[in-house]
């Protein structure tokens, strides 16, 4: 079965991320399906009643986003029902929903150009909207592909804005493909840091080839890379359940032999996640000294909901002058080796870490760009620091890439060397009796 994508919307043309392909394939992905195309196009019915016409030819489920507003560049509905050759009416109950969707917000009588989202295909399934005005349609029509041969398509008209597409397409949408797939595929994805990826290849090469990558369609590899974080993905079909979890488990023995503590983590851990985890666990707090990420490495940590259990606080110091001030960095410091120096890194990190009262501390200093370096400091250059009340430890890197490429790098890099520090701080607690 051949499942196909459309997303409309000019504004996708022009730049703008689609996160609504990335959403639906990862769903698609876990109930052990597949996008066989994605396809962007803009508000213009030529071309998308063209698309929607090479869709119904080669696929049993279109699915489309976008073009159900009130607008004038809103056309999928009327696009849709005019290459079917269907009639479009007004659906009294979707007008009345909506006329509370506006009530409800102290707007007593519909916009006249909201009326026209109550513009149902003949024949189509209403799919109620929870977060907003316009409804998801699903139909069922048969296809004729000439010669006297007929073949059933089934077409979802999903709203394009996400917080209203993402609960439509896993409360109407899945539940109809969920009955396609008898089978059982499960995923997994392992996080890697502190790799390159083709690296990371060759190390997992042996353990691809002995699961049957190449030579069967029951197991599948592949390999994602970004701003140094590789993320080794696989899955396993099969129709024993029991046979493919045990093939996944050791799939993931068999990587973590060879990937070692570059593994940070897995499915839906980030190394903010990791970190607090370990954090949470050996109950040590953190606290960080940044300059060229510009907070990064804190909203990173922060973004993970509990957070606050164990990220104490954060301070942006941008200027020399509030690197002496608040964290104490000399004036002869930066006056000798510079704001981006090991030593002025040794320093924030420590002054975090005494400002913080905590038990870690993470410092960065370095030149993001474009501008701004020199021959002895070129771009990219970033110290980083990882201070305990043990020892500070600095290290030196050299990234590159666009300043937001370095400034991300830097960040990950940061929370990868704390994750190995806090890990090897463990260990070493550990009695040596214990240890294997």
């Amino acid at each position: 079965m051949k499942i196909e994508l459309i997303c409309t919307g000019s504004e996708l043309l022009m730049g703008k991320l689609n996160t609504n392909a990335a959403y639906i394939g990862a769903r698609l992905s876990a109930l052990g399906l597949d996008l066989s195309a994605v396809t962007d196009i803009g508000d213009r019915k030529p071309e998308l009643a063209e698309e929607l016409k090479k869709a119904f030819q080669r696929s049993s489920v279109i699915i489309t986003t976008g073009g159900l507003g009130p607008t004038f560049d809103d056309i999928t509905v009327e696009t849709a029902a005019e290459c079917l050759g269907l009639e479009i009416y007004v659906d009294e109950k979707v007008l009345n929903t909506i006329n509370e969707f506006f009530a409800k917000r102290g707007i007593s009588s519909i916009p006249k150009i909201n009326e026209r989202q109550a513009n149902i295909i003949k024949g189509a399934k209403v799919l109620d909207n929870r977060f907003g005005t316009a409804p998801g349609q699903m139909l069922h029509f048969e296809y004729d592909e000439g010669n006297g041969k007929k073949s059933r398509k089934t077409l979802f008209l999903l709203p394009g804005p996400p917080r209203e597409m993402q609960p439509m397409f896993e409360e109407s949408v899945e539940p109809f493909l969920r009955s396609y797939f008898s089978g059982i595929k499960k995923n997994e994805v392992i996080h890697v840091f502190g790799l390159a990826e083709s690296a990371v290849e060759e190390l997992i090469k042996p353990v691809m080839v002995a699961a049957g990558f190449g030579s069967t369609q029951t197991v599948e590899f592949g390999i994602l890379a970004s701003s140094a974080l590789i993320d080794v993905k696989f899955s396993v079909s099969g129709s024993n359940e029991m046979l493919v979890d045990e093939t996944v488990g050791n799939l993931k023995l068999a990587m973590a032999e060879v990937l070692k503590d570059n593994i940070f983590g897995y499915g839906s851990d980030s190394l903010a996640v990791s970190v607090g985890k370990l954090l949470l666990e050996n109950k040590k707090s953190l606290s960080c000294a940044e300059s060229c990420t510009g907070g990064l490495i804190s909203k990173k940590i922060t973004d993970a909901s509990g957070s606050s259990a164990y990220f104490k606080s954060s301070v942006v110091t941008y200027s020399n002058e509030s690197k002496t001030r608040l964290l104490g960095v000399s004036e002869e410091t930066l006056k000798e080796y510079g704001a981006v120096s090991e030593n002025t890194a040794k320093e924030m990190a420590e002054g975090s870490l005494k400002l913080a009262e905590s038990d870690y501390a993470v410092s960065a200093t370095g030149i993001a760009g474009p501008g701004g370096g020199t021959k002895e400091k070129p771009v990219g250059l970033v110290y980083i620091g990882i201070a305990s009340k043990k020892n500070t430890e600095v290290f030196k890197y050299n990234f590159i890439g666009t300043r937001d490429d370095i400034r991300q790098r830097a960040a990950n890099t940061a929370l990868d060397l704390l994750r190995r520090r806090i890990n090897n701080d463990v260990s070493a607690r550990v009695p040596k009796k214990a240890k294997k």
